[in-house]
């Protein structure tokens, strides 16, 4: 099955970014204002969802006969970018890019990085990107970061963690616990021409990697 990418409202400056990760055969859904992005980085929506309270008429009407629109009410439980993602999840996707889902407001830059958690939580691969970095969740499967990158950074965003081992990087750590209150991964480095590798056997963190 294809990818889902889900391009949420929030800022996106570097789009030639953004589309270099994008991929021919994957599936796009545009939460409300999100749309707004859909021509600057060349996609056809495959489905809109929203209570539309940020998003342009003027856009929406131009894809009305073009895709599928949900529209949802204003006053609910998730996020229009929740909403998308579960609604992904039902229709069988697993593997999941998020655009656009950082900067503006903060409430929601958090809530976004929750979605990680909550996709993780499922078996399912996701990654968020902003203009600088990619984000990942590393649990007791390890993650794997390429040596392109200038720095990672390793946060717990879900309490404290235990048995955490970063390897072949600048800062390695083995079986380390690392607690909400004092962020130790910030700024590693992965060592040149290996791939570093995190896992951690009770909890999840947050992995960001620096472009």
């Amino acid at each position: 099955m294809s990818r889902c990418v889900i391009v949420a409202a929030g800022e996106i400056h570097n789009y030639g970014s953004a589309i270099s990760f994008l991929r021919k055969d994957d599936y796009f859904i545009f939460c409300d204002g999100g749309l707004s992005h859909a021509e600057s980085l060349g996609i056809k929506p495959n489905l809109i969802v929203g209570d539309f309270d940020s998003c342009d008429s003027d856009v929406l009407s131009k894809y009305e006969e073009q895709c599928e629109i949900i529209k949802l009410p204003r006053e609910k439980d998730d996020t229009d970018t929740l909403y998308a993602v579960k609604l992904a999840v039902e229709r069988g996707y697993s593997d999941f890019l998020i655009l656009g889902a950082m900067g503006g407001r903060f409430d929601h830059a958090l809530g976004n990085i929750s979605i990680l958690l909550y996709l993780e939580g499922l078996g399912k691969n996701a990654v968020l990107i902003d203009d600088y970095s990619v984000m990942q969740i590393a649990g007791s499967k390890p993650l794997l970061i390429e040596d392109n990158c200038s720095y990672f950074s390793v946060l717990t965003v879900a309490g404290d963690v235990s048995g955490v081992t970063i390897k072949n990087a600048k800062y390695p750590l083995e079986n380390a616990s690392l607690s909400a209150d004092f962020q130790l991964g910030i700024s590693n480095e992965v060592l040149p021409g290996k791939v570093a590798e995190v896992s951690v056997e009770h909890g999840r963190v947050l992995v960001v990697t620096v472009k």
